[in-house]
């Protein structure tokens, strides 16, 4: 959440990313993972990012919410919470620190999380590319390349892994929140509490073996392939395929019911202009609807001219 607050506030232009941040001492006393630091000294935003989200760096974290929270960690802390509110996740997040780490290190009430926030949560990130780019790589330099950063994320590349997060202190364990691309699919895997990392990875990897055995995203609505023709008349054409106005895929399980109902005229008659709407269509997965969209025709179909008629006749 620190990281998606803060590219919040470099997209609302109130930081920006180059911006740099002064070390002081409410920052140097976050324990815990993270990266060389000394009071006074001057780290770029990009690079505290970079640090947050690859090596789960504590203070590069307090570093970022010191420096959103326009100098107040209280600040950004309510921030923080107001977006969980925002995406109906009051009641799944509750956050007292930028980095959550345990109430005995910081005298504060315990960061809380479920492991559907967090998937939700992640489901949020996806819509930070920015975050994204950072999170998927393995090692990255911050300092003008003086330091390197290593992911505490060891399966990237592993199974179409490429993110997201890990998370550890004493009370909670080895937490991470993964993001996987195989086959198509793109999911998210949530492992909590794990007793160390080596388990709480072959978890991860049990999870998504399972996942990839029963499911399979599918392609149902291609925009560019007919979803079905229409006898037409009065035209020089028989009929006139139609299509939907965006393509759908969906997560199904393997031997899952699948199809496609239209709403339409059972016939047509000419003229028709491309783009007009001529019924539309539900997709149903297991009798349940899924998703909805309209038909429409993506060619022009003229009236048959009078002359051509008497031609057809002689």
């Amino acid at each position: 959440m620190t990281i998606l607050v803060t590219l919040d506030e470099i997209r609302k232009g109130n930081i920006g990313l180059y911006d740099e941040v002064t070390v002081d001492w409410e920052i140097l006393s976050a324990g815990g993972s993270s990266i060389p630091m000394e009071s006074g000294e001057k780290i770029i935003v990009l690079d505290l990012l970079k640090s947050a989200a690859i090596k789960s760096a504590n203070n590069a974290a307090y570093a970022l919410a010191k420096h959103s929270g326009k100098g107040s960690i209280p600040r950004f802390i309510d921030m923080m919470n107001a977006k969980a509110k925002s995406l109906g996740l009051e009641n799944e997040l509750e956050f007292h620190t930028p980095a959550g780490l345990p109430d005995h290190m910081t005298r504060k009430k315990l960061d809380m999380g479920t492991a559907n926030g967090i998937y939700r949560l992640s489901i949020e990130a996806l819509k930070y590319p920015e975050y994204i780019a950072i999170a998927r790589q393995k090692t990255a330099e911050i300092k003008n390349g003086s330091y390197k950063l290593k992911s505490t994320i060891h399966l990237l590349g592993k199974e179409g892994i490429y993110g997201l997060k890990t998370g550890y202190h004493t009370k909670s364990r080895f937490n991470i929140t993964v993001l996987s691309d195989k086959d198509n699919a793109n999911i998210v895997t949530v492992v909590m509490g794990g007793k160390s990392p080596k388990i709480r990875d072959g978890k991860i990897l049990e999870l998504n073996e399972k996942f990839h055995e029963n499911y399979k995203n599918k392609d149902i609505i291609k925009k560019d392939i007919p979803v079905v023709s229409i006898p037409i008349s009065g035209g020089y054409v028989a009929d006139v395929k139609t299509y939907g106005t965006k393509s759908f895929s969906k997560i199904v399980k393997k031997d899952a019911d699948v199809s496609i109902v239209t709403e339409r005229e059972k016939k047509l008659v000419a003229p028709i202009k491309a783009g007009t709407v001529v019924g539309s269509y539900k997709v149903l997965v297991n009798g349940e609807v899924v998703f909805k969209d309209k038909l429409i025709v993506k060619r022009d179909v003229e009236k048959k001219k009078l002359m051509d008629k008497i031609m057809e006749i002689f």
